[in-house]
């Protein structure tokens, strides 16, 4: 569920940015108060696909985000069987944060405090906790990764989250079945029902299939989309949807590469 650790990442870097209005309070858990209490003025906040944000507060203990999911494209029960799975993938995807992150962690480990994210079902209220000690921050903090692993291994994260999700019916005919990642690429792995739709017809109609893809990446103007684009850009990774036909393994490729994933965030 790779919308769901994109959005955490997200919210961090949004609150981040609140903390700076704050810096020129005085005690350090006066500063993390206030730069809380602008953030969740701002919600709910919207995270795209994945969601929302209904909540930020501070408890004293734990800086608490509250997650309104949609179980259209969050699966929380597999989220509930894979605790370890979204803690591992929380500390990466905070790996070499950017200046403003820092900032934020920075002042949680310095008010011995921890990072606490809810996550709600919309339809279920079934829920799941994801939690991160100060200590376990501190040493996210003091971990010497360079970038270019560091983008790596989120997109790496990133995937095996999306992969507790599938198989996902895209459409009648097309099912999801997973994500894999090569040297080049994050694929897709889209199977096609061929007594509803040819493979020949996918072939015939590729150049539409493909505006279509784009269209949608670049209506997704979401911040937690943005973040995986530039990912996919920063590790020089195409998107790819390739669909392979249920009945014949006939298969089609739908490349989106780096050039114009690059294009889609400069319209931003």
């Amino acid at each position: 569920m790779e919308k769901l650790i994109r959005s955490s990442n997200a919210a961090m870097l949004f609150i981040s940015l609140s903390l700076l209005i704050v810096l020129t309070t005085g005690c350090q858990e006066v500063k993390l108060k206030a730069a809380i209490e602008v953030a969740n003025k701002q919600c709910p906040m919207d995270m795209g696909e994945a969601g929302k944000i209904t909540s930020i507060v501070y408890d004293g203990e734990n800086v608490v985000y509250t997650f309104q999911l949609n179980e259209e494209t969050a699966n929380i029960k597999a989220l509930q069987k894979n605790p370890e799975s979204m803690k591992t993938s929380m500390k990466i995807m905070f790996q070499n944060p950017t200046k403003e992150v820092k900032t934020l962690l920075d002042l949680v480990v310095k008010c011995k405090a921890g990072l606490q994210m809810i996550y709600i079902g919309k339809d279920s209220g079934e829920q799941v906790v994801c939690e991160l000690t100060t200590d376990e921050i501190k040493n996210i903090l003091n971990a010497d990764v360079n970038a270019s692993e560091s983008d790596l291994a989120k997109l790496e994260s990133q995937i095996q989250m999306a992969n507790l999700q599938f198989p996902m019916k895209a459409s009648e005919e097309v099912v999801i079945e997973k994500i894999e990642l090569s040297d080049e690429s994050v694929i897709y792995i889209c199977r096609v029902d061929e007594d509803l739709c040819e493979m020949s017809q996918i072939k015939a109609n590729a150049k539409e299939v493909k505006e279509g893809i784009v269209g949608t990446l670049a209506n997704q103007t979401d911040l937690p989309t943005q973040l995986f684009i530039k990912c996919c850009v920063n590790c020089n990774r195409n998107i790819v949807y390739r669909y392979i036909g249920k009945q014949s393994e006939d298969q089609h490729d739908v490349v989106i590469t780096v050039s114009e994933l690059k294009d889609l965030l400069k319209k931003e």
